[in-house]
């Protein structure tokens, strides 16, 4: 991890609040849903790559509905994504004893070893530079029958809503740009048994399931994806190497697809979109 990839996440930050939270939410949603019966209130919980918020907010709420006694931490190298969940938090009228937001490299955690009862990280590991070390450090962390979760996009083959940005931008970009995905890509564990096989290298487990998890996304103007594609650290990095010309005729290519899609310039689009969650229980 570096201080320039931070930088560009924590400038995306307001695209992808605005444009994915609201999905990101819903699986994370689903997430505490599976793991509710393993936290009694009291239950000390670590969200790893916790960007705006999308689990540790509902985990805060999930808290305050019972009693508030959960700690929960809410960890990030991106300033400017931590930025939005400890505003939510301050509204909700959080403690910073209740939640507090804490700028960490999740390859290498300083908290101590054991010191969770679960730990969490809505698509956050997965993109990680060295995600062995992320997964490694997410089961250092936590404790002895303490529970893990966290969630991976299934590749575009089957995640439409991947698959349909992906699409058009892969059919448009420069010759130079084509061609298999670069080794330690994300791609090498969007299915169940590569995921399942590299968090099971990574720690010890009493128990690991992988669990596929449906959702939806809609947007009324699609027209503003494009430019969350160009300033997420992943597919903006692609675009970015692109000059003026080359640029332009990938945001034709995606205009054009989505257009194809929605039936229009002012139709709205609803894409499905499809992840792996991993369950585990510490040995």
């Amino acid at each position: 991890m570096t201080q320039e990839g931070a930088a560009l996440w924590s400038q995306h930050a307001s695209a992808y609040d605005a444009l994915f939270s609201g999905l990101t939410g819903y699986v994370a949603k689903g997430m505490l849903r599976i793991a509710d019966p393993r936290m009694p209130p009291g239950t000390k919980v670590l969200d790893i790559a916790a960007g705006t918020g999308a689990l540790a907010i509902p985990a805060l709420e999930r808290s305050l509905a019972n009693g508030g006694a959960d700690v929960i931490v809410a960890s990030d190298w991106s300033e400017g994504m931590l930025a939005f969940t400890e505003r939510r938090a301050k509204a909700l009228g959080a403690t910073s004893a209740q939640l507090r937001c804490e700028v960490q490299n999740g390859e290498a955690l300083t908290y101590e070893s054991a010191s969770f009862d679960a730990v969490f990280s809505c698509f956050g590991i997965f993109l990680f530079g060295d995600r062995r070390a992320g997964w490694r450090e997410a089961a250092r962390v936590l404790r002895s029958g303490g529970t893990f979760l966290a969630s991976v996009w299934q590749s575009p083959a089957t995640n439409p809503m991947l698959r349909e940005q992906m699409a058009p931008m892969g059919r448009a970009l420069p010759e130079r740009f084509k061609g298999p995905p670069p080794k330690g890509s994300w791609l090498e564990v969007s299915e169940a048994e590569p995921l399942a096989r590299e968090v099971r290298e990574c720690g010890a487990w009493r128990s690991l399931d992988v669990l596929p998890f449906h959702a939806s996304i809609a947007f009324g103007d699609w027209s503003k994806v494009w430019g969350a594609m160009l300033d997420n650290p992943v597919s903006g990095a692609l675009l970015r190497q692109c000059d003026d010309r080359e640029r332009e005729a990938v945001r034709v290519s995606v205009f054009d697809h989505f257009r194809s899609l929605a039936g229009g310039d002012d139709r709205p689009l609803v894409l499905e979109a499809v992840c792996n969650i991993v369950v585990a229980t510490k040995a």
